[in-house]
């Protein structure tokens, strides 16, 4: 199975060497796991035309970034909390976030392990210390990082939440498979990608993709 150590080496070769973060080989590799995932999102990014940078929560360019390893507040202060600000020609400035709560359409609050905001939105939200809401996040994912096969619950919690979030452009990603659950999933055309098992996988370059056309749609769209 994959390591920890495996995803934050992937993560550096993404990002580029004059990115630091707070994973090491030590970390969880649960945690790992959506760093890898937000590292897949800025490469998608970036193939699509966009100009990715890196700044802490608040405003300020960094190159050492802290990203959460349990849910918080995209307004917390406790931490300076990094994420990645994607510029895509003529269209509206987006941002990329680990760990933030984002208000349902039901106005209930839910973590999303990785999430793309509209910048506007989250500007808002750290200076009125409010939570970004579903429509204004253009890309939300799930992160499961499993020893063992992905289980139906969590894929039945998964569809709950995509449906919460309004459902356009939410994804499932684990390094784990199930075929009742990838079954379910599609049922309810939801999005899934399942067995990363390796960042090297076919699998890794099935998200990146699928990335990459959303950031492209939204291209198209937004201009």
């Amino acid at each position: 199975m994959t390591t920890a150590a495996t995803l934050v080496g992937q993560i550096a070769a993404i990002l580029g060497p004059a990115i630091g973060t707070n994973y090491s080989a030590s970390s969880a590799a649960n945690d790992a796991f959506e760093g890898y995932t937000f590292a897949l999102v800025v490469r998608a990014a970036r193939a699509a035309g966009a100009t990715v940078t890196f700044e802490d929560n608040e405003g300020h360019a960094t190159t050492t970034l802290t990203f959460r390893t349990s849910p918080g507040d995209i307004f917390s202060p406790k931490r300076k909390y990094a994420h990645a600000v994607i510029e895509l020609p003529g269209c509206p400035a987006l941002e990329a976030h680990i760990g933030v709560k984002v208000s349902g359409q039901s106005k209930v609050l839910h973590e999303c392990d990785v999430a793309v905001i509209d910048r506007h939105e989250a500007r808002i939200c750290r200076a009125s210390r409010v939570h970004p809401r579903a429509r204004k996040v253009p890309i939300a994912i799930e992160c499961k990082f499993y020893a063992s096969t992905l289980q139906l619950g969590l894929a039945r919690g998964y569809l709950g939440l995509a449906e919460e979030l309004t459902k356009r452009n939410r994804l499932l990603v684990t390094n784990t498979t199930s075929e009742t659950a990838a079954k379910m999933i599609t049922y309810h055309k939801a999005e899934w990608e399942f067995d990363l098992s390796s960042p090297s996988s076919a699998k890794a370059a099935d998200l990146e993709a699928k990335l990459k056309t959303i950031f492209r749609n939204y291209s198209a769209t937004h201009r």
